[in-house]
Protein backbone atom coordinates (compact mmCIF):
# COMPACT_ATOMS: atom_id res chain seq x y z
CA UNK A 1 0.00 0.00 0.00
CA UNK A 2 1.37 3.25 -1.19
CA UNK A 3 1.06 6.27 1.71
CA UNK A 4 2.52 9.76 2.06
CA UNK A 5 4.42 9.77 5.56
CA UNK A 6 5.10 13.12 6.71
CA UNK A 7 5.89 14.07 3.01
CA UNK A 8 7.28 11.21 1.37
CA UNK A 9 5.56 9.03 -0.53
CA UNK A 10 6.18 5.49 0.57
CA UNK A 11 5.30 1.51 0.89
CA UNK A 12 3.96 0.07 4.14
CA UNK A 13 5.90 -3.32 4.46
CA UNK A 14 8.06 -5.29 6.49
CA UNK A 15 12.07 -5.82 7.41
CA UNK A 16 13.42 -8.93 9.30
CA UNK A 17 15.13 -7.80 12.04
CA UNK A 18 17.00 -10.55 14.31
CA UNK A 19 14.72 -13.09 12.98
CA UNK A 20 11.30 -10.64 14.00
CA UNK A 21 9.86 -8.91 11.10
CA UNK A 22 8.62 -5.24 11.78
CA UNK A 23 6.87 -2.98 10.02
CA UNK A 24 8.52 -0.32 7.67
CA UNK A 25 7.90 1.88 5.11
CA UNK A 26 10.14 1.70 2.14
CA UNK A 27 11.15 4.96 0.53
CA UNK A 28 9.41 5.72 -3.03
CA UNK A 29 10.20 9.63 -3.46
CA UNK A 30 10.56 12.73 -1.42
CA UNK A 31 10.63 16.54 -3.13
CA UNK A 32 14.27 16.56 -1.25
CA UNK A 33 16.69 14.54 0.77
CA UNK A 34 15.87 16.78 3.76
CA UNK A 35 11.99 15.89 4.15
CA UNK A 36 13.18 12.26 3.75
CA UNK A 37 15.72 12.66 6.63
CA UNK A 38 13.56 14.60 9.15
CA UNK A 39 10.46 11.89 8.43
CA UNK A 40 12.80 9.38 9.99
CA UNK A 41 14.06 7.61 7.15
CA UNK A 42 17.46 5.74 6.80
CA UNK A 43 19.50 3.07 4.52
CA UNK A 44 18.62 0.06 5.92
CA UNK A 45 21.00 -1.81 3.85
CA UNK A 46 22.89 -0.76 0.94
CA UNK A 47 20.53 1.42 -1.67
CA UNK A 48 17.55 0.24 0.13
CA UNK A 49 16.05 3.49 1.97
CA UNK A 50 13.19 2.49 5.22
CA UNK A 51 11.66 3.59 8.41
CA UNK A 52 11.29 1.14 10.75
CA UNK A 53 8.64 1.57 12.99
CA UNK A 54 7.64 1.55 16.47
CA UNK A 55 4.13 -0.03 17.65
CA UNK A 56 2.88 3.70 18.10
CA UNK A 57 3.38 4.95 14.60
CA UNK A 58 2.19 1.51 13.14
CA UNK A 59 -1.30 1.75 14.43
CA UNK A 60 -1.28 5.48 13.49
CA UNK A 61 -0.75 4.95 10.19
CA UNK A 62 -3.02 1.89 10.13
CA UNK A 63 -6.07 4.10 11.65
CA UNK A 64 -5.29 7.07 9.20
CA UNK A 65 -5.50 4.15 6.03
CA UNK A 66 -8.46 2.84 7.39
CA UNK A 67 -10.07 6.03 7.75
CA UNK A 68 -9.77 6.66 3.97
Amino acid sequence: MKINYRGVLCRLGTYRINGEDKPTLYYISSPDDETMYKAGFEELHYGLWGKILTDEEYEEITQMEEER
